[in-house]
Order: C-alpha cells, then structure tokens, then sequence
C-alpha cells in the first residue's frame, strides 16, 4: 500500500499565474522544488500576509493524495509530487491511521514467512478496494471538518455584525469569495440575485468582476472590505434545519445597486436579535444535539 500525489494540471494554475503577472511573480510548477522556491519569491514587502495567500491558493491548485495498491499502476505513476519522491507510503504516525496498520501489516509479512496474516495482504483486487475505501474515509473525515469549522463559526459570529477587511481569493461569475485574515474565514460575496441585473459584469479575458461604468474593477488578490453576518434563513428547503451560513456584503470598494450604504450600516449594527449566549448555544450542540434545531 502506498500514496501518491500526481502532478497538478499546468492549466490549473492559469488564473493565479494571471493574477499575479501584474505583480511580477511567476510560479514555477515544473517540480515541487521549483513550486517551492518561486513560492519563497512570491512576496510583497508592504503586505506581509500576501505570501500566506499566494500559498493557501497555490494549495487548491493541487491534486488529491491518494492511497494505492502497488500492482494496480505502473512505477511512473507511484511518484508523489509534493513530497519530491518516487516512492512514499507512511508507517509511523503517532494518530495510528488505519492505512499505518495496513502497511504495518504487510511489512510483518513481507519479513516473516511464518507470520499469519489474512489472505486479503496478497489479493491485489482486495488491497485496492481496501484503498479505495481509505480514500473515502478521509475525504468524509475531510468534510466532517469543514462542517463542524462551519457550524462554530456560525455559532461564533450569530448576532454579531463585524466589519472587516479581506482578500478576493475567488472570481465567480456571480461573485467572488473573500478570506478574512483576522478570523480566518471565507465567504462569497454575490453580485447578483435571481431576476436581478448584477451589479458586476464577468469578464472571461481577465477574470474579474467589472462594474457596468468600468469605475471598478474586482479581480484576485485584491482588498475589500465586507460586513459578516450570519444568515438565519434555513441553507436547505427544510424549515427546521439548523443549519446557516455566512451572508457577507461589500462597503469597499464601493459599487452602486452592491454596497452597503453608511445609513446601510448603522441600521444594521442597530439591530440586536434575541438569542440565547453563546455558552448556552455551545453546550445545546454538544449534550442535546436533537434540539439543535432550535439555535
């Protein structure tokens, strides 16, 4: 059993690669040693937290490592990009993956002729179902993840309004994802909603959101400021889900039929719903998760 990480797409690093050619940054993706270095360089002196970024993208720009059975694929493919060797598996991990015992397994029969071990360690069809459904666990474990940092960073910011500043790490062609730094979030500011005339027009060419008026412009990279909120209208058609999202709102740059207003804004920092505290509604989750839906 061994893991493999391909080789990203060079086409998947076409709308970072664009962005920061006005910058003067050019990344390298022929080898990860190449990737590694260019990324070291991706710096802006005045903006500390650019290269954290430039990284957190060039990440999603990447495949997904995956475990295999060896007899499967051909030694070319066996290679994993991200660590720069030919060949990897892992044994030695303190959290005892599943995959470490597999491997741990295997090396015990490998060694010993007289160990028992079930016939499964030497069926290439059952190691790559097995593989298959190691592959599956971690990317549910994955999503399990992202839903819990979901539903705390509900939790955490129900009732509040903060204004914050951010980054563009995504253009849509109805909107465009914003990461807030300071508390590590990220949401989509929409541009549009159905039957509306958006306030932002993509433009394919250069991958940015450009106001009807040309006067402003939203592309990758660039720094916005934003109202967070979390939205209590129910994500899915059920009522009683608990279920909510994050509703973020453009005030910089300012954009007609888009931004928010001053008057806008303090009508909406005025605004205090009843909620219970956030104590309260952490310890509802945790020991009363069948009322949950009351939050």
């Amino acid at each position: 059993m061994l893991r493999r990480h391909p080789e990203p797409l060079a086409q998947s690093f076409d709308s970072l690669q664009q962005a920061l050619k006005p910058l003067n940054i050019q990344l390298e993706t022929g080898s990860s040693l190449a990737l590694a270095q260019s990324l070291d360089r991706a710096v802006l002196p005045d903006d500390p937290y650019f290269n954290n970024l430039v990284r957190i993208l060039t990440t999603r720009c990447m495949m997904q490592a995956q475990y295999f059975c060896s007899g499967t694929l051909t030694p070319d493919e066996f290679r994993h990009y991200g660590l720069a060797t030919e060949i990897y598996t892992h044994f030695t991990s303190p959290i005892r993956r599943y995959a470490d015992v597999m491997v741990h397994r295997l090396l015990h029969a490998a060694v010993d002729r007289d160990a028992g071990y079930a016939s499964e360690l030497t069926n290439k069809v059952a190691m790559a179902e097995q593989s298959d459904v190691l592959n599956h666990r971690h990317r549910m474990a994955q999503q399990a993840g992202r839903a819990s940092v979901e539903l705390y960073t509900s939790l955490f910011f129900k009732g509040k309004t903060v204004d914050e500043e951010g980054y563009v790490t995504q253009v849509l062609q109805n909107g465009f994802s914003v990461l807030i730094p300071s508390y590590g979030v990220e949401g989509i500011v929409y541009t549009t909603s159905k039957g509306d005339t958006p306030a932002l027009e993509y433009d394919k060419a250069a991958h940015s959101l450009v106001s009807s008026d040309a006067s402003v412009s939203i592309g990758l990279f660039q720094h916005v400021r934003v109202v967070l909120q979390v939205d209590d209208s129910p994500v899915s058609a059920n009522v009683g889900s608990m279920r909510r999202k994050l509703l973020l709102q453009l005030v910089e740059p300012h954009v007609p039929g888009l931004s928010l207003t001053e008057t806008e804004l303090s009508a909406i920092r005025a605004t205090k719903p009843t909620q219970r505290s956030e104590a309260q509604i952490i310890e509802l989750v945790t020991t009363h998760p069948e009322q949950v839906q009351s939050i």
